[in-house]
């Protein structure tokens, strides 16, 4: 398992808002949301139930990260998932000691490309 994953009791606007309200008390930020349900139906004509992503970010946290590894970027902001399957809500993050296995052969693939600037 790649990810900490929980099932919540809640529709996925309103675990939305509940998640973004708890951030903020702790310093975080949505700095982007991505909705690839929508991008699947404009592009395939694919109907999925709703996904979503949201990008979080503690500006602090994140400023004294780069100040050991500048390239902390490339895992930071963390992505949330929201999303709803078989009419359930669910809410999942990745866990970074196992994404790298699952990730592998798509971060090849982008340094393939990187390597062909």
């Amino acid at each position: 398992m790649y990810r900490y994953r929980r099932k919540l009791s809640l529709g996925l606007e309103e675990a939305e808002e509940k998640f973004k309200a708890k951030l903020k008390e702790r310093g975080y930020k949505v700095v982007l949301e991505f909705t690839p349900s929508e991008v699947v139906k404009a592009n395939l004509g694919v109907d999925m139930e709703p996904y979503r992503i949201l990008w979080v970010c503690n500006p602090k946290i994140f400023y004294e990260m780069t100040k050991e590894d500048y390239e902390i970027g490339s895992f930071a902001p963390c992505p949330v998932l929201f999303y709803q399957k078989n009419g359930e809500t669910y809410v999942a993050i990745n866990t970074a000691d196992d994404a790298v296995g699952i990730m592998k052969e798509p971060l090849e693939l982008v340094k393939e490309v990187i390597e062909g600037l």
